[in-house]
This record gives structure tokens, C-alpha cells and sequence, in this order.
């Protein structure tokens, strides 16, 4: 019996042998075409379930695979149509036809007081998903979408943590009004005015809860913002709950950032040479240390980062709760920047889906701590001497002490170690938003919002008595405490209709509406001096036994804008596509006269794919959309009170004494009644493209944007105004510029998918116009981009022809070498212009009018590529960013690359190019010190894994990430990306905060 049985087992393996070869390597092949048309489709992915064995329809939709057994399952997925999984069993031909994907096809873009189908859209707007984000760790929201833009030029100002970001849409439009982008933030215009209490105004917005962020460009997306729009819009979106169970997430990192260069001066040895050559008379002031003073100011700085989410779907209803903490030091001693933040976004529909209401509360602390000015210190401060000095009566740290070095440079350890700077701001925004649909019109729905945008802090300095720039002030032991309290108020309602007429082939989304903001700002601020310890601080319980003078004032500025508005979106026969938009706005920042103004915008767009003729182009053109458009926004960002006096505090040197005290002055500041905002005309034209079904797509714009009525500070006749100088509209600007993107999805298969993202932009920016003052001879421009060195010295100017903030130097004469002479070439035995300077004008004597434009600190060009790649569970991305043709002013070379500040007052260290060039005293104004500043940044590297087979968790990844990983570039300097919002003139290297590189490992979780 158990003969049998063993005989039959085996003749059974034998046979279920024999009969697997047949279903082993099975051939399947077919067709894929589109479920509505018929048509075949081309490119359509095709992979066998749970492996990596996959293949591709041809240009007929044809394909052949081969599959393991019949029980194998068929993926086949394709842009913009819904993935399709098909069970093999025992046929060989599997024809499968599949549907468009209606999400995909509808996607939303936000636009300003409502949403159209991105399909729909005529003017040039780009929007970034967070899944494109850039992925490293990122105190600001606006870094997420560095380099991914064509046209937006984003750069952080310094190496600071939070610092403020430079941000340029199509160029600056302006020279004394605000350049920078309005943001909008779910549905709410905020304040970027950047407050002495922060680095950044942005900073309270955790980028962790951003959905997406759409870019405005042209006048056609923008004019619906009127007065604010000139400068472009950036509207950003927050995450919301997907219906369905609860989801809780966690994401956290840990930062490790050093700094990636240092400063070229002598170390301790070369300076003790160079003092013995070149001033021997300063040997006793030489020490016996050896010194890296910018060692002793740097770090390698830490930071931690955590975010915790709870989000949930129901039919009618959502919310998500998110909670985040952030800590990050700074690489200079002391600075730090520590937030945290709560978000709350709420959604209900009501009335059968009839009313919508949507509340959004965001608001965080943060607290910054600024590291004071170390940069030039660490730099200059002589190699040779110590830190600390026990006997010092400057709180144990070594100073020049001699007599006569009271104006040399101060120990920057000592700096850091004894003063504080600590700035802490609260920041919160809130709006609820009732939509509801009218219904005795089909497609007519009104809405209305409520908003709030609400921000408070304090900037707090101290420095005692025995910190040495204070023992030699008028003042010593100054502590100051200047508050700020902002709000704005906002109220918008408008009407909204949408709907489609089929008797006419058209479509039309029309918006009318109404809005309403109102601002209130209140600057308190006081000041005591005569202090050894902080009265507002930590110290404040200490007895105080120096005499204190305590005084203080308040600055109150209202501000109100009220505006109407209507946009008009038609389309016909699906093809021919116009927007006509509108806004009138009346702002309190002008006078009666100029109050008001009307900015209107026009576009045109033609879709030619759909037309009939396309049909017979054999090429895989998905998408062929042109566009064309016009429209005149405005800049009402120039200030408050400038077309009527505003009372202000004199300060402490314009106090008036009334016996033993002191009373500080009120008096007018200078106004112009005829001031009014500036206006910038835009004409955009621009083409839209895909090839395969959306799989490679793209875009391409040449723009012209003029601005006139622009504001210049020009000097008055005496007793003509309250001041010698005003700021008034005098000028006109033109940026001209091309832009380009390409977008694909390289590779698209189960197991590897690779995508990738280029843009290219170029800007060319020219002063047009500027108002010559009649009683200035030879007037070559207005001067501006002050720096470091002498007295009153600047390098940039405003000239009619060049680009803003052109560089305005002379032109130094080159030996055969291309060195730069310096020597006595005329022999009158001194090195003079003469001997140094071209003679541009050919007067035959160098002279101020032989200063010329030599280079722009604007880039010509600016290129960005992502690439995005995954592989089973791994994933890697990086962002290159590149600017090309900018120009920058070496302003730490000028002022401390020459001999004669051994002499000065103590003997102070050198640039590295004073033994180079062999200057003995400054040449501030030589082109010698323009370098071209291009380069080739990798901003980030992200390396990850996920984990999606742990009972109970959704998913888990890891990840890695270096942020700022290299830098290419020609600028001997430590970086060549430098200048913007709170730092020196945008192109002068003058003392910036180092930047660093930062290392990041971070874990995201999904329950």
C-alpha cells in the first residue's frame, strides 16, 4: 500500500513537471487604445504585478511580454489615463482599452479668488506639488521651490539661519519700493515686511504644512491683486485631510551645518613678517599669540526639527491638526533661530453640499538670537594677540588699550560673549471662508471671507559698560528694547459663476467682488544707557548702582486699502480661450488726488491641438497652447506717510536740555503730496507644450515689463520741504526677458521611475528714465551700493541705460600680465588716478567723470534642474542651480587687502590680496575688485528608503541629505551668491554671514 501511494506521489511530481513548462514563459500580446476615441495609444506602460518585468506599447499601441504562469496580472498605466490591472489566465492576446483620468485632466491651479483647470489657464503661472519640493531641511517656506520656476530668482541673503530671502519674479521693478512678491497664503494677502524682532517675516509659516505653491507671473494671473501685484505673487496652499480614516504623521531631523570657506587673510606668522617689512615702527604692538580669530567666532552648528500631524476625512467633513517644533543654530557664535508653530485647517459642507465652510488658524513663536557684526572682526583683528587677558578691565578679554588705538577694531570674541541680541516674535493668521451655491441660478455661488493677519514681538540689545565699544561711547552700557505690534484686517466677498452652454460650444467663469483691509502698526521703543547689567533681561534682579537715562516713544501708523474687482474666463469650442480682469483699489498711503487706481489685464490663448488640421501632424503633440497678454499692475509697497509729514522722534542728538534734563524733539519728516504708486505695463507671449500624453512637457514665455512713476530720493532746493532730500516718482524701468521649461517623466516602469526638470530664464533689466536735477553739473546718475571703507565711498549707481545698482568704478590699467599697474608711470613722484586709471572721457586727466559701468550685479542667466529618481523602495533627487553673466564687488579685498592698515591705528590683518597686488592705501573705486561672480550650486542631495510592510504602519522613510554639497565658481571670495534682504546692496561682499554646508538625517512616518 505504501508502494502505491509513494508510486502515484511521484508519478503526480512528474506530471505537474512536465506541465509547468507549458505555462512557464507565456507570450501575451495585444493592443491598448483609448476607451472613448479608439485611437491606439503609444507609450503606455505595461508591467507584470510584483515585478520588475515590464515593456511599452509601440506607436501603433501594439505590445508583446512575456509572463511567469497564468496566474500573473497585467499593470498598464499611462498619463492622464486611469492605471488598468488585467488577469492573464490562459490567453495569449489582451487587448485592453483605457479611460482618461478626469482628476488628472481637471487639475486645479489656484489664481487668485478662485481656481481654474490648469488646461484653462491664458496667463503664465507655474505650480510646484509638494511632492517637487526641494527636500532638505528648510526654515522658510519660499527655499522649497528654489530653482524649480523659470524666471524667479530665489536666494537667501546671508548663512544665517531663517535669514530673510532675495526673491525676484521676471526682475526688479523697482528701486526704493519693495521688490519682493505679494504672498497669499490660503486665500489671505500677508505682510513680508520684515520686523527688527525676526530675520525672516515668513519664517512662522512651517514649510512642512505646505500642499503647494503656484507662481504668478505675468499681469494677466496678477492684476487681480491691482495695487500689490507688480512684483508677482506666490500663493501658497496648506495641506488639508483626503476622506477616509484618521492619519497621523511624524516627521523628524537632526542638522549638522559647518562652514564651507573662510575668509583669505594672513595667519599669525605671515602677519609678524609683513609687520617687520612693511611698518617696523608697529613690532611692539605685535603679540606672541597665534590667533584664527574666525575659529573662535564660527561653529559647527546643530539643529533639530519636529512635526507631528492628525488629519481626518468624513463625507461632509475634514480636518487636520498639526503641531511643529524647530531648533537651529547658526555656524557664528550665539545666533539661533527656535520655532514653534500650530496649524489647524477645518472644512464642512452643510446643506446638501449646497454651503462649504472652511476655517484655516496658523501661529507660531519664534525666537531669534542675532550674532553681532564678527565677520569684519574675525577678519581684521591682528592674528598675533590672545583672546582672553585677565588683567583686562574689558571683562577679562584683550583690547587695545594703548593710547591713540581707541578707534582700532574690537576683540569680536569679546563681542559675542558680552552683549545680547534676542528677538521674539508671535505671528498668527486665521480666515474663515463660507462658499455657498445660490439656487435659483445654476453655477452662481457667492463667497465670503473673514481674516486676520497679527503679529507682535520685541528685539532686545544689551551691551554693558565694559564692553570696549561701549566704555568709548557717549553712552556706555546701552540695553534697548523695540517692540512692534502689527495687525491687518481683511474682508472679501465676491460672486463667482460657472457654467457651460452647449447651444454655443461655450464655457464662461466669471468673478466680481469686493475687498477690504485695513492695517494698524505701533512701534514702542526704549532705550537706557549707564548699565553693567541687563534691566530687561536676565539680569534685571542684580542691584543697579550706575546712573540710568531711560527714555522711550512710540510710532503708531495706520493704513487701509479698499478695492473692487471682476475677471472674466471664456472659452469656445474648447480652443479659444480670453480672460479680461479688473481692479480698482484705493489705497490711504497716497493723497486725495492719487488715491485711487485702475489696473486692468487682458489674455488670449489658443489651444491648436484641438483643432481638426492637428490631426494630420505625425508627431505625439498632446498639447499645443499659445498665449498672448497684456495688463497694468501696481506698487503700493514705498511706505507710510510719504505724501504728508509724519511726526517722529528726534533721537537721542536731537535732544533739547531744560535745566539737568534732556527732552528728545518731535518733529515732521519730509512728504510729497503728489507721490503715487508706481505702475508696470506687461506684455507676455507664451507657448504650452506636451508630447505623449503629458509625459514631456513644458513651456516657453518672452515677456516685456516697463514700470514708470518709479521712486527716486532726490535732493531739494533748502527750505523748499522739511529735509534737503525726497523721495518722489521720477523714473521709468524696462525688464525684457526669456524663459524656457521641460519637464518629463524619463523612465516609468514598476520597479524604476526617473523624472527630471530643466528651466532656463533670462532677464536684461535698464533704467529707461531719471529726472537730472537741473542744478547738477555733469550729472552722471544717483549713486548708491555704499560700502565698507573710508567715509561715505559707494561703487554702485542708477543710470539712465544700465541696470539698477550697475557697478560704477574706474577701470584700472593692465600690464601685459593683465596685472594691475600700480606704480608712478608719469613720475611726479606719487601713484595718483593718473598712473592707475584709464582716461575714459579723454580729457587727458582722470577725474570722477571718468567712472564708468563696468558690470551688473543682476545675473543674465539663471538655470535650475531636479532630478528625481526611485528604485523599488530607494529614492534619490538633487537640485543644481546656476546663475551666469552676475558681477560681484569684493568689498572685504578693498578695505582690507592694502598696507596702510598696519598704520592706521593698531596694526589690523591683512586680505591676501595686498600681498598680491602690493596696494599701500585703498583703491575702493578700482574694477579691480569686480570679479564675476557665476556659479554652479548643488542645493541639495537626498538619498531615501521606504518601508511599507510593517503591520500597523503605513509607511516609514528615511533619508538622508546634504544641503549647499558644492559650490563651482570662479569668484575668489567665499561665496559669490551674496547681498538682498538684510544684508549689504545685492552683488557687494561686505562682511555676510557665512554660509554653510548642512548634513540631515530625518525619518517621515505614516500611521
Amino acid at each position: 500500500m505504501r508502494k502505491i501511494a509513494t508510486t502515484a506521489l511521484w508519478t503526480a511530481l512528474l506530471l505537474l513537471i512536465a506541465a509547468t513548462p507549458a505555462f512557464a514563459q507565456k507570450d501575451v500580446s495585444g493592443t491598448v487604445t483609448d476607451a472613448t476615441s479608439g485611437d491606439p495609444l503609444p507609450g503606455v506602460n505595461i508591467r507584470v504585478a510584483g515585478t520588475t518585468t515590464g515593456t511599452a506599447s509601440d506607436v501603433n499601441g501594439q505590445y508583446s511580454i512575456t509572463v511567469p504562469g497564468p496566474d500573473a496580472e497585467l499593470v498598464f498605466s499611462y498619463v492622464g489615463y486611469n492605471t488598468k490591472t488585467v488577469p492573464v489566465g490562459t490567453r495569449e492576446q489582451i487587448d485592453v482599452a483605457l479611460q482618461q483620468d478626469v482628476a488628472a485632466l481637471e487639475e486645479l491651479v489656484v489664481v487668485g479668488y478662485g481656481e481654474q483647470q490648469a488646461e484653462d489657464i491664458t496667463g503664465s503661472v507655474e505650480k510646484v506639488e509638494a511632492e517637487d519640493f526641494n527636500q532638505s531641511a528648510k526654515v522658510s517656506p519660499e527655499q522649497l521651490i528654489a530653482a524649480k520656476v523659470p524666471g524667479v530668482q530665489i536666494s537667501s541673503s546671508s548663512g544665517a539661519p531663517g535669514s530673510q530671502t532675495f526673491i525676484r519674479i521676471r526682475g526688479a521693478t523697482s528701486v526704493n519700493a519693495d521688490s519682493q512678491p505679494l504672498f497669499v497664503v490660503d486665500g489671505v494677502p500677508i505682510s513680508n515686511e520684515g520686523t527688527q524682532a525676526t530675520r525672516n517675516p515668513l519664517n512662522f509659516l512651517n514649510p512642512n504644512s505646505i500642499a503647494s505653491i503656484t507662481v504668478l507671473k505675468d499681469a494677466s494671473a496678477t492684476a487681480i491683486y491691482g495695487s500689490r501685484g507688480a512684483n508677482g505673487v506666490i500663493i501658497i496652499e496648506t495641506k488639508t485631510a483626503d476622506e477616509g480614516e484618521a492619519n497621523i504623521t511624524y516627521s523628524g531631523n537632526f542638522t549638522m551645518s559647518e562652514p564651507t570657506d573662510q575668509i583669505d587673510v594672513l595667519n599669525a606668522d605671515q602677519f609678524r613678517q609683513v609687520v617687520r617689512e612693511r611698518a617696523p615702527s608697529q613690532l611692539g604692538l605685535l603679540g606672541d599669540a597665534t590667533t584664527n580669530w574666525q575659529d573662535a567666532v564660527q561653529r559647527t552648528a546643530y539643529g533639530q526639527e519636529h512635526n507631528v500631524s492628525v488629519s481626518r476625512g468624513y463625507e461632509d467633513a475634514n480636518y487636520r491638526l498639526s503641531i511643529g517644533y524647530l531648533d537651529q543654530q547658526g555656524v557664528l557664535q550665539t545666533s539661533n533661530t527656535e520655532r514653534l508653530s500650530v496649524g489647524l485647517n477645518y472644512n464642512q459642507s452643510l446643506l446638501d453640499d449646497q454651503l462649504s465652510i472652511t476655517a484655516n488658524v496658523k501661529g507660531a513663536q519664534t525666537e531669534d538670537q542675532f550674532a553681532p557684526g564678527l565677520v569684519g572682526g574675525a577678519a581684521s583683528f591682528a592674528p598675533t594677540q590672545p583672546i582672553r587677558d585677565v588683567n583686562s578691565a574689558f571683562g577679562g578679554f584683550y583690547e587695545w588699550s594703548q593710547p591713540g588705538l581707541g578707534l582700532a577694531e574690537n576683540n569680536p570674541v569679546a563681542e559675542f560673549v558680552l552683549s545680547s541680541n534676542i528677538g521674539t516674535s508671535y505671528r498668527s493668521l486665521g480666515s474663515v471662508e463660507a462658499n455657498y451655491k445660490l439656487p435659483f441660478v445654476e453655477g452662481l455661488s457667492a463667497r465670503a471671507k473673514v481674516a486676520y493677519d497679527v503679529a507682535a514681538g520685541e528685539r532686545e540689545y544689551f551691551a554693558p559698560t565694559f564692553l570696549k565699544g561701549q566704555a568709548e561711547s557717549a553712552n556706555p552700557g546701552t540695553v534697548v528694547r523695540a517692540n512692534f505690534e502689527r495687525l491687518s484686517t481683511l474682508f472679501d466677498a465676491f460672486l463667482s459663476y460657472k457654467n457651460t452652454f452647449d447651444s454655443i460650444d461655450s464655457k464662461f467663469d466669471i468673478t466680481a467682488g469686493y475687498s477690504w483691509e485695513d492695517f494698524q502698526e505701533e512701534y514702542p521703543e526704549f532705550n537706557a544707557s549707564g548699565l553693567t547689567t541687563n534691566i530687561f533681561g536676565p539680569n534685571s534682579v542684580a542691584p543697579i548702582s550706575d546712573p540710568v537715562n531711560l527714555q522711550g516713544f512710540v510710532t503708531e501708523i495706520p493704513n487701509r486699502l479698499i478695492s473692487v474687482f471682476g475677471r472674466v474666463n471664456y472659452t469656445f469650442m474648447d480652443r479659444y480661450l480670453l480672460t479680461f480682469t479688473v481692479r480698482r483699489d484705493g489705497s490711504s498711503r497716497f493723497g486725495p488726488e492719487n488715491r485711487w487706481g485702475t489696473f486692468p489685464s487682458g489674455a488670449l490663448a489658443w489651444r491648436v491641438n484641438q483643432e481638426s488640421f492637428f490631426d494630420a501632424i505625425p508627431l505625439p503633440i498632446s498639447t499645443f497652447k499659445i498665449r498672448a497678454s497684456w495688463g497694468v499692475t501696481g506698487n503700493q509697497e514705498i511706505g507710510d506717510f510719504l505724501y504728508a509729514p509724519l511726526y517722529v522722534s528726534g533721537g537721542p542728538q536731537a535732544q533739547v536740555q531744560f535745566g539737568d534734563e534732556f527732552v528728545t524733539t518731535i518733529r515732521p519728516s519730509a512728504a510729497d503730496e503728489a507721490l503715487k504708486w508706481e505702475e508696470t505695463t506687461s506684455t507676455n507671449i507664451g507657448l504650452d507644450y506636451g508630447f505623449l500624453d503629458g509625459r514631456l512637457t513644458g513651456s516657453f514665455n518672452y515677456y516685456v515689463k516697463d514700470t514708470d512713476d518709479l521712486l527716486f530720493t532726490v535732493p531739494v532746493a533748502a527750505g523748499a520741504n522739511l529735509s534737503n532730500r525726497l523721495l518722489t516718482n521720477i523714473g521709468s524701468m524696462r525688464n525684457e526677458g526669456y524663459e524656457f521649461s521641460i519637464a518629463g517623466r524619463v523612465i516609468d516602469t514598476e520597479a524604476f521611475r526617473y523624472n527630471a526638470q530643466f528651466n532656463v530664464s533670462t532677464n536684461e533689466n535698464k533704467l529707461t528714465k531719471i529726472n537730472r536735477a537741473d542744478d547738477v553739473e555733469d550729472f552722471q546718475g544717483i549713486d548708491v551700493g555704499g560700502i565698507s571703507g573710508g567715509v561715505g565711498n559707494t561703487v554702485q549707481i542708477l543710470q539712465e541705460g544700465a541696470a539698477v545698482n550697475s557697478f560704477f568704478l574706474y577701470q584700472h590699467k593692465r600690464d601685459a600680465n593683465g596685472d594691475p599697474i600700480y606704480a608712478d608711470v608719469n613720475g611726479d613722484g606719487t601713484i595718483n588716478g593718473d598712473d592707475l586709471y584709464k582716461d575714459i572721457n579723454g580729457d587727458g586727466a582722470v577725474t570722477s567723470q571718468d567712472r564708468s559701468v563696468v558690470g551688473a550685479p543682476q545675473p543674465e542667466w539663471i538655470l535650475g534642474h531636479t532630478s528625481q529618481l526611485s528604485y523599488n523602495n530607494f529614492d534619490l533627487s538633487f537640485t543644481l542651480r546656476a546663475h551666469i553673466g552676475q558681477e560681484v564687488y569684493n568689498n572685504i579685498a578693498s578695505n582690507y587687502g592694502h598696507f596702510q592698515r598696519l598704520t592706521e591705528f593698531a596694526p589690523s590683518n591683512l586680505h591676501e590680496s595686498a600681498l598680491k597686488y602690493g596696494f599701500e592705501e585703498p583703491l575702493y573705486l578700482s574694477d579691480v575688485y569686480l570679479e564675476d561672480g557665476s556659479f554652479l550650486r548643488m542645493d541639495n542631495i537626498t538619498l531615501g528608503y521606504t518601508l511599507t510592510s510593517i503591520p500597523t504602519v503605513d509607511q516609514i522613510r528615511v533619508y538622508g541629505s546634504v544641503n549647499n554639497a558644492f559650490v563651482l565658481t570662479g569668484y575668489s571670495g567665499r561665496d559669490p551668491e551674496v547681498g538682498g534682504p538684510g544684508a549689504s546692496a545685492i552683488g557687494i561682499d561686505n562682511n555676510t554671514y557665512p554660509r554653510s554646508r548642512t548634513f540631515s538625517a530625518g525619518i517621515n512616518v505614516r500611521l
